[in-house]
């Protein structure tokens, strides 16, 4: 054990996932693929959006949040998604949130700086699914739109997939379809992959080892 406790690393999260996917992945060839990304850092932020507002959040993260619904504010250390008129959800990206915040978490900086802020990121796992019909896969358990011109590529939006509740981010469309990031409670983190898997044996695969 280390002398120094406050040097010892935080044990590594186990996956929300780990139940269903030991492996942290599926894949119905031609259809969809679904990916564990691993923990990442998430914040949950609220606030009156005022210029003074705005500029604190973005001396901590690098840039503003954004005002309103669609591309999320971007920058080295973070992404940030409009959830609501006063909430926003921050999302480290890469090694530059571990290196310049601390701990792989973004709430105490926000919090030094006088911000309502608390970190969610084992409580909300996340999930990557991609492939040439996820799009239609998604279609069979949510109303929305995910057309790209309705639901492009950056937008994120709460929304019921099935009976499950779901922030759900459109990341990129890439040359093998559009790939998407569901965001999730963690208790019904191992039902939403066991919901999407099976929804895509409804879909024919190009694989012929795998049933129609």
């Amino acid at each position: 054990m280390p002398d120094d406790l406050t040097t010892a690393q935080r044990p590594t999260p186990r996956s929300a996932f780990a139940e269903v996917a030991p492996e942290g992945f599926f894949e119905r060839p031609g259809v969809i693929r679904l990916r564990d990304p691993g923990h990442r850092p998430k914040t949950l932020l609220r606030g009156r959006f005022t210029p003074v507002w705005s500029a604190a959040v973005a001396g901590v993260l690098g840039v503003a949040p954004p005002e309103k619904p669609g591309i999320p504010a971007r920058s080295p250390v973070a992404d940030v998604l409009w959830l609501g008129p006063d909430e926003w959800l921050v999302l480290g990206i890469g090694p530059g949130c571990r290196s310049c915040i601390g701990l792989g978490s973004l709430a105490p900086a926000l919090l030094r700086a006088g911000l309502a802020a608390a970190e969610v990121g084992d409580g909300l796992p996340d999930l990557e699914l991609s492939g040439p019909r996820a799009r239609e896969v998604l279609a069979g358990g949510t109303a929305l739109d995910l057309h790209p011109s309705a639901f492009p590529a950056g937008r994120a939006t709460r929304t019921r997939l099935g009976r499950i509740g779901v922030l759900l981010q459109r990341v990129e469309d890439g040359g093998n379809g559009p790939v998407f990031r569901l965001h999730v409670e963690r208790p019904w983190a191992g039902h939403l992959w066991s919901w999407l898997a099976d929804a895509a044996l409804d879909h024919p695969s190009n694989d012929e080892s795998f049933p129609r």
